[in-house]
């Protein structure tokens, strides 16, 4: 009788149902076409949809409109707005799309260049509708060759150029210049810095008020951050006003009004006086 053998009877059955393979010949794997052509014409589609968003006019903003901003101000924030509006996106297109602007980048923007009480941006159909509440400029800060316009808390509003706009340094309810404020220590600020507290101001002005009231003509009010309590009053005699904002300024004018009276008759070699120290007071 033959003996069976099963090793050759498992190579068949293999063999039979395709499962045997030739180790000296690898499969060629099949590429997988059909998914890269989903693939490529997806992003081909997704590609081409953006690009129709990104420059179909119908999305574009054509106009700007804005509100709450003074004449004097207005040439200089509309330029900034439309440099806004052209930056570019992927070389191609701009901020004019409705889809790639952001406003609050663009309030972020206009923010480095003005301090505004409020500040709205909105879109219109085609327009880019910006809302402002400007705070109120009170007194002009000179530091180096620079000029800010500066509201009563003491906040650097604007930068500005008195050569170039010279009505903005003009209080419109009273049609006079803005007091000027120096900074002695031309340190450097921007716009949206404080420079001084909301108390100092008031009482500075007030004391401006009464050195003015005695027919005493004021030029410039000089601050120096570095020296203490130095603030002064320059006059257009010539002579420096020294006194301290933070104590009781009509008693300082008192002690201003009795010197001028009674022992410094004439000014016109006058350096200074200073009313820092309490019931003593000093003049060169």
């Amino acid at each position: 009788m033959q003996k069976r053998d099963h090793f050759r009877r498992l190579q068949q059955k293999q063999y039979t149902s395709g499962a045997y393979r030739n180790p000296y010949f690898k499969d060629q794997k099949k590429k997988p076409t059909k998914k890269l052509i989903l693939v490529g014409a997806g992003s081909l589609f997704v590609c081409l949809l953006l690009i129709f968003f990104y420059s179909y006019q119908g999305f574009a903003l054509k106009h700007v409109s804005i509100t709450g901003l003074q004449p004097s101000a207005r040439q200089e924030f509309e330029k900034q707005t439309n440099e806004y509006l052209s930056r570019s996106h992927f070389l191609f297109f701009h901020n004019t799309n409705r889809f790639l602007f952001s406003d609050k980048e663009l309030e972020k923007n206009l923010s480095t260049l003005f301090s505004f009480e409020a500040m709205h941006v909105r879109l219109s159909h085609d327009t880019v509708i910006i809302e402002l509440k400007e705070r109120a400029s009170q007194f002009v800060w000179k530091t180096g060759t620079d000029s800010f316009l500066v509201d009563l808390s003491g906040t650097l509003i604007q930068k500005v150029d008195l050569s170039q706009a010279p009505q903005a340094f003009i209080q419109p309810s009273k049609n006079i210049p803005l007091p000027m404020f120096v900074d002695r220590n031309n340190t450097t600020v921007a716009v949206g810095d404080h420079v001084l507290s909301a108390p100092e101001i008031q009482n500075i002005f007030s004391f401006v008020k009464l050195v003015s009231d005695q027919g005493i003509s004021v030029k410039e009010v000089q601050i120096d951050q570095l020296a203490g309590k130095w603030r002064g009053i320059l006059t257009r005699q010539g002579y420096t006003i020294l006194f301290d904002p933070s104590t009781d300024v009509a008693a300082q004018s008192d002690k201003l009004k009795t010197l001028l009276q009674n022992t410094v008759k004439d000014t016109s070699h006058l350096n200074y006086i200073d009313l820092r120290f309490g019931d003593h007071v000093y003049y060169k």
